[in-house]
């Protein structure tokens, strides 16, 4: 008598849990890393762990906004084009030095813009509306008081809340912590993660393949990835379908990686290193998610690391890393938006897939006047990367359509810059 044997309908979610399950579970494991202090140079991108308050006024002095002389506005309030005033040269105001001179009745002190105000005035009138004449100066247009002058503490007075904890720094933050004397913050930091990509078939990208070798995209894949989110990768490494050769590359990296990713060995194939690594230690759960690609998931804690496994398929490796991974890092950063922006655009063209499970189909995503239309970049394999590639977004396409038709709307997270 034949052995029956049970045929897997790989478009089934019989069994699976739903990508928002998965993604909860993940994320609720998830801690924030906690904060170091950082040079203000190193900072940029990160998560500020604290309020920076202003210690002083910014800025600091009263100065000059225009190049031309600082003067009192009721000496030359009666200035005109045809009838100037002349005021005498008391001085000049030197940058970076206080002003050793003061401005006298009827008198005027050339000042630099960013100059310290000298005493006794209370305006600037620009050089362009200046004649220099020996040691007097014509001025051709009447002015008051404060005129291009810049208030000590008008940008900020002491105890003000310059940056708040949680903003993400920036250009703009960055530039204002250094004007107001800070040369480094706490900051909750970018986490190192290391990355594994297991199979005897593999081999560094740019090394000659031979037969039944491929060269190892995955952990380039990833590594990039990583980088965009703002962390950073670890050199990536290669792992035989060995399970203690993956325990022994995870104890390598033990001290220094935040985060363990690896790609490939998560299914139910009896070489699998990562099932066989750590399927009855507790450690990692290995659970079916209901989509296309990446069904296979592994995550758990090993070492007290969020450790990630990831299907082997390349579009299944860069899907995973934005619907799962990405998310997760962000969170460890301190960021409070863990997910991408997404949009609503017409279909230019069918997408189909399974019923049962939620897709994310490449796309090509623009603008057409008022409204976002997106075109499938290519067929759903899960091996064909030139399909992301060629892609600018991912349609997500819920559990329990069959697909949609050209015309119809569609969810879709851009994953890289919209050019028309």
């Amino acid at each position: 008598m034949t052995a029956r044997r049970h045929v897997h309908d790989h478009d089934s979610g019989e069994g699976l849990i739903s990508v928002e399950e998965a993604r909860d579970r993940i994320l609720a494991s998830i801690a924030v890393l906690p904060p170091v202090q950082l040079p203000l140079r190193e900072s940029h991108g990160c998560v500020l762990a604290e309020d920076v308050t202003a210690a002083d006024d910014i800025p600091p002095f009263t100065s000059s906004a225009m190049d031309g002389f600082a003067v009192r506005a009721r000496d030359v309030a009666a200035s005109t084009p045809d009838r100037p005033t002349a005021l005498t040269i008391a001085g000049e105001v030197t940058m970076g030095h206080r002003p050793e001179v003061a401005v006298p009745a009827g008198g005027a002190v050339r000042v630099p813009t960013g100059g310290v105000m000298p005493e006794g005035s209370d305006c600037v009138v620009p050089i362009e509306n200046c004649l220099v004449e020996e040691q007097r100066v014509l001025v051709f247009q009447a002015s008051e008081p404060g005129r291009y002058v810049r208030p000590e503490g008008e940008d900020a007075r002491p105890g003000d809340v310059l940056v708040p904890a949680g903003r993400r720094l920036l250009a703009p933050d960055l530039g204002l912590l250094a004007t107001a004397g800070r040369g480094s913050v706490w900051v909750h930091p970018r986490p190192h993660v290391a990355i594994f990509s297991t199979g005897d078939e593999l081999v560094e990208a740019g090394t000659p393949a031979s037969a039944g070798q491929v060269p190892d995209a995955n952990s380039v894949t990833l590594s990039s990835a990583i980088r965009e989110t703002g962390a950073h990768p670890l050199q990536p490494s290669i792992i035989p379908d060995d399970p203690k050769s993956l325990r022994d590359g995870i104890r390598s990296v033990a001290g220094v990686a935040d985060v363990l990713v690896a790609s490939g060995g998560v299914s139910v194939g009896e070489l699998d290193p990562v099932r066989g690594a750590f399927v009855d230690s507790g450690d990692v759960d290995f659970y079916g998610v209901a989509m296309q690609p990446g069904m296979p998931q592994a995550f758990g804690v090993v070492g007290g690391k969020p450790f990630f496994g990831l299907p082997g398929n390349p579009v299944s490796v860069f899907v995973s890393f934005e619907v799962f991974v990405r998310p997760a890092l962000l969170k460890m950063m301190g960021r409070r938006s863990l997910f991408r922006p997404e949009v609503t655009a017409r279909l230019e063209t069918d997408i189909a897939g399974p019923r049962e499970k939620t897709q994310f189909a490449g796309v090509r995503v623009r603008k057409d006047g008022d409204e976002w239309t997106a075109a499938s970049t290519g067929p759903r394999q899960s091996n064909l990367m030139s399909t992301a590639s060629r892609a600018n977004g991912l349609a997500i396409i819920p559990a329990g359509l069959p697909g949609l038709r050209a015309g119809d709307r569609c969810t879709v997270m851009p994953f890289r810059e919209i050019e028309d």
